[in-house]
Order: structure tokens, then C-alpha cells, then sequence
């Protein structure tokens, strides 16, 4: 998706006049969703397994979270920003409020993408580091002895002699 948003959409609209951009919106919507399922799918999965594989609870955080962003990308953001442009003329740039409402909703939506762009990074960087340094095996668990497992005596057996 950053590859499309980056590369090819500032291409694409710099040949205006071999791309209509409303079409070009048109073109990218299924792009764009069909790429953040496969994140959202991907941060589920992540976040399924980082509890047992990483064993870090800042891990299942950061996980929960990219689930969050790429939900709220998928479920919500992303379809309100195509049905914002979808009502607006780009070419001839009218109805201009609703124009502005579109923009606004696709900064939104880059905003959120790249925070969960910088959320699955630092998941990266905790696996990296996971790699890099494993963890110590777990000590074996051992049963500590109470004072009644050890004790001859009780104590209600010790106020009885003491008096």
C-alpha cells in the first residue's frame, strides 16, 4: 500500500492527461483495501501467536495495537474515504467542501497507516531482538517448604507450652 500511495499514484497524477484521476481513484480502492486485509489478517495472526513466541507483554500490546489500526483502516476509514471521493469530481476539483472533507479523510487514513506501519516495525525490532538474544531457559519451578511442612511442632502447640 505505501508502495502504490508512494510510487505509482504521484506518477499517475503527474500524466493527467493519460489518467483521469477519478478513475484512478476508482482503480486504487480495491488495491488499497485488498492490502490492508492482508495486514489486518497478518496483525491477528501476530497477535495470536506473540504471547507464546515472544513472551513479552509489550509485544502482545504492540500486536493488539497494528489489529486495531489495520481494523480501523479496513472497517472504517478506508470505505468512508472512497465514498468521499466518490462523490467528488477531482478533475474539475467540485463540489470544493466536500473536496476538503475527502482530503482530510485521506490524511487521516495515510496518518493511521503509518502509525501502524511504525507499530509493526517495532514489532519487527522486538524479533529481531528476540533472535539476537535469546532468553535464558526458565528455571525449574522447585515447591518452597512452609513452616508446617518442616515443623515438628504447630504453633497453637507452641502457645500451649509456652503457658
Amino acid at each position: 500500500m505505501s508502495l502504490v500511495q508512494l510510487v505509482v499514484v504521484p506518477g499517475l497524477e503527474a500524466q493527467a492527461g493519460l489518467v483521469d484521476l477519478n478513475l484512478l481513484t476508482r482503480v486504487l480502492a480495491p488495491v488499497h483495501l485488498r492490502c490492508v486485509e492482508i495486514a489486518l489478517v497478518a496483525a491477528v495472526v501476530l497477535a495470536g501467536v506473540s504471547p507464546y513466541w515472544l513472551r513479552s507483554k509489550l509485544a502482545s500490546t504492540l500486536a493488539l495495537l497494528a489489529v486495531g489500526g489495520a481494523g480501523a483502516l479496513r472497517m472504517a476509514l478506508l470505505p468512508g474515504m472512497y465514498e468521499a471521493w466518490a462523490r467528488v469530481d477531482r478533475v474539475a476539483q467540485a463540489p470544493f467542501d466536500r473536496l476538503l472533507r475527502a482530503e482530510g479523510m485521506a490524511d487521516e487514513v495515510v496518518w493511521l497507516g503509518l502509525g501502524t506501519i511504525a507499530v509493526l516495525v517495532l514489532m519487527a525490532g522486538l524479533i529481531g531482538l528476540q533472535w539476537a538474544t535469546p532468553l535464558l531457559p526458565r528455571p525449574p519451578h522447585r515447591d518452597t517448604p512452609t513452616l508446617s511442612d518442616e515443623a515438628t511442632t504447630t504453633h497453637d502447640d507452641a502457645i500451649a507450652d509456652a503457658a
